[in-house]
């Protein structure tokens, strides 16, 4: 939005938006012609003018009234818009028919008039506007051209000069009223573009700091272990640093991805039944390790849950994804001490919190803090890492779940971040004793006369998906196009999975993926594919696909994939 243009555009900002900036316009703008309306009804009876311009006021004051009413209980803001603007330019119509046309002050209500509709339109609305107006005046015009006595004139010099300037003085003071919201409009969309302004060059400082610092890690420790002269106890310590910071960078990517397709209105929300219980079983088991690698036991990790079972249907990929940034955040903030997560039923909701023993956050940067950008810095005596996007896209997803997100926090003692989801279509169910079994099978049981034909253009996808198979003994036949593979898949009876790559030359991967289904419909086709945003695997399997898989894909995530087909 360009924040020095006087006239706003309707499609460089939301509805929303656009709805709240009229609904604010339309309360001090009604309330002022009403004020307008009384003064003029109080001064045309004493001066004695024509009845109708004493029911006009009258009728005005009604109308504007009922705009008032709509706008301040946020009722059909556009029809209350229209409603004050046709209401008006019929008011102006009757003052200059009934207040002796040219003579009188009509010109001061239209020119009002045109200046509301300057903030208040923009674009074809604008100027379809400005034309009726025109129109308007040049009729107007014609009309008392044509007929210059028609309209009458006042009875004494003295009348006219007194309706005159008490038009002046109303006409100035609406003006006032007007410019002075339109000044304060600016100002504050001047503020926020000036804050957006700082917060998006901080972004962008921290974005460059954010992704450096993994690929300095990754590209540093992988030229090591290339240069084969590092010890074996070196070995296993440079591959661990190098698979965290994958990790850190790829997370990273997924967040900035998710905080673009929200903005977007992209992001979809797909509800499923599951068990609460075990999704923050599995965070706890995820975060033993993480916890006990960084922090070296100074913190302990504790769970609360209730005693039973608790089912709802909601999106349990995006609740995990905002109990992951929130214990993210606590493991960064907390040095020693107790992190405590886990969720309680609340009347119809469910209440989920994570709560740190960290260094606490001071009051002031409460009000910001799940503000786009933001970061906290501690008095410039630590630096901690982070984009500013984590707790931003936290209350986006909540707020899409219908839910709100909150913070209590004491500086230097720790904070409680938790939020509510509805319960929909809950169920309770009583604990289950959990009994630990031992099952005996082969690590990867795949059959010997199995075949994997992947169907890749990228060569260093291609190396890397024929080094893990060829280590799991599995026979492989490449393709690097779509034509090449459909002719080796429709040539090779051992063929038992198809990896097939989405993104290919020339042709879609969804075409390839019918061609082969045509030709041998059960065999089971893979989309592997760096399609990975929300909905891109409900969209392969919905065409059929029977399995997909996202890069960068994961030596221990294939070949599971692989069991379920061998």
């Amino acid at each position: 939005m360009n924040i020095f243009s006087a006239n706003f555009d309707n499609n460089q900002i939301k509805r929303e938006d656009w709805t709240t900036f009229e609904r604010e316009f339309l309360l001090p703008v009604s309330l002022t012609t009403i004020f307008f309306a009384f003064i003029s009804m109080f001064l045309n009876i004493s001066m004695g003018f024509n009845w109708v311009l004493i029911v006009v006021p009258f009728v005005s004051i009604t109308i504007f009234s009922l705009v008032f009413l709509m706008a301040i209980y946020d009722f059909h803001i556009t029809f209350a818009k229209w409603l004050f603007i046709v209401t008006s330019l019929t008011v102006i119509n009757l003052v200059w028919y009934f207040n002796y046309g040219s003579r009188g002050p009509w010109f001061f209500l239209l020119i009002l008039l045109y200046s509301y509709l300057i903030f208040m339109m923009s674009g074809k609305q604008l100027f379809t506007l400005s034309i009726i107006l025109i129109i308007n005046v040049l009729i107007l015009f014609f009309y008392e051209y044509g007929h210059p006595n028609i309209l009458g004139n006042y009875p004494t010099n003295r009348e006219r000069l007194f309706d005159y300037y008490t038009a002046i003085l109303l006409s100035g003071s609406a003006a006032y009223v007007l410019m002075t919201m339109a000044k304060r409009s600016y100002l504050t969309q001047y503020k926020k573009a000036v804050t957006a302004d700082k917060l998006k060059s901080s972004f962008l400082a921290n974005m460059s700091h954010e992704i450096r610092t993994p690929l300095n890690a990754i590209v540093g420790f992988s030229n090591l272990l290339a240069d084969g002269t590092i010890k074996e106890e070196d070995r296993e310590e440079y591959i661990s640093i190098i698979n965290n910071s994958n990790e850190t960078l790829l997370q990273l990517i997924d967040d900035i991805l998710d905080v673009s397709l929200i903005e977007a209105e992209q992001v979809k929300i797909n509800k499923v039944n599951f068990s609460i219980n075990e999704m923050i079983k599995q965070l706890e088991k995820t975060y033993i390790p993480i916890l006990k690698e960084k922090k070296q036991d100074s913190i302990r990790l504790k769970v609360k849950l209730p005693k039973e079972s608790f089912w709802i249907t909601s999106d349990q990929i995006r609740i995990n994804q905002i109990m992951m940034n929130l214990l993210n955040n606590a493991i960064k903030f907390t040095l020693r001490g107790t992190i405590e997560f886990g969720f309680e039923p609340e009347d119809n909701r469910i209440k989920f919190f994570v709560k740190d023993s960290g260094i606490g956050i001071e009051q002031t940067n409460l009000e910001h803090l799940f503000d786009r950008f933001y970061k906290i810095e501690d008095n410039n005596k630590k630096l901690y890492r982070g984009t500013g996007i984590g707790l931003y896209l936290s209350k986006k997803i909540v707020e899409m779940l219908g839910g709100t997100i909150h913070v209590n926090s004491e500086y230097n003692k720790g904070s409680v971040f938790y939020f509510y989801i509805s319960a929909e279509l809950l169920s309770i169910e009583p604990a289950v004793s959990e009994k630990k079994q031992t099952v005996s099978r082969p690590q990867h049981a795949f059959s010997s006369n199995g075949t994997v034909l992947i169907v890749e253009d990228d060569i260093s996808s291609l190396v890397y998906f024929k080094k893990v198979l060829q280590g799991l003994n599995i026979p492989i036949i490449e393709a690097t196009n779509g034509k090449e593979g459909i002719s080796l898949f429709s040539e090779n009876p051992d063929i038992s999975v198809v990896l097939l790559d989405i993104q290919l030359p020339g042709v879609s991967g969804f075409d390839i993926f019918k061609e082969m289904k045509k030709i041998k419909p059960k065999i089971p086709i893979i989309a592997q594919t760096a399609f990975a945003m929300a909905g891109d695997k409900e969209k392969c399997l919905a065409l059929g696909f029977d399995d997909y898989i996202a890069k960068p894909i994961k030596k221990e995530v294939l070949i599971k994939k692989l069991e379920k087909f061998f």
